[in-house]
């Protein structure tokens, strides 16, 4: 319900996403799963969502975050790889972002220093969230 009450505070006032955001005493899906499918579609969002469209969507929400400044760009990319493990997934954008931040773990000497990478990892979070 946190989600529905995050996305009219963002802007969105479809009546669906109002009713799901009312729903104070929910224990499973079940209960609210109606609510759930008329407020995708009322927002033209596919559902069910693959786990891939679904991981694609958080991770380019964590980039518009940091390009937003709401995000440190670091704690953003532990995020991502939590979301996104980088075993499961193709994309460029997201690699990038995981290869600045192996980058950023090397041992002193081996690599750039992390004041160097910083502007490289929004960069590529930037990337991102215009996919």
């Amino acid at each position: 319900m946190q989600t529905a009450v995050g996305l009219i505070e963002a802007g969105y006032e479809e009546p669906s996403v109002y009713r799901l955001a009312a729903e104070d005493k929910v224990y499973s899906r079940d209960q609210v799963e109606i609510l759930v499918q008329r407020m995708f579609s009322a927002l033209r969002v596919p559902y069910p969502m693959s786990q891939e469209d679904a991981r694609q969507t958080v991770a380019r929400q964590i980039a518009r975050e940091v390009t937003a400044g709401l995000k440190d760009p670091w704690t953003a990319a532990k995020q991502l790889d939590r979301v996104v493990p980088h075993w499961e997934t193709k994309d460029e954008s997201i690699w990038a972002i995981y290869g600045i931040t192996d980058e950023a773990e090397w041992d002193p000497g081996e690599g750039r220093i992390v004041a160097t990478l910083e502007p490289e990892l929004i960069n590529a979070f930037e990337q991102l969230a215009c996919l």
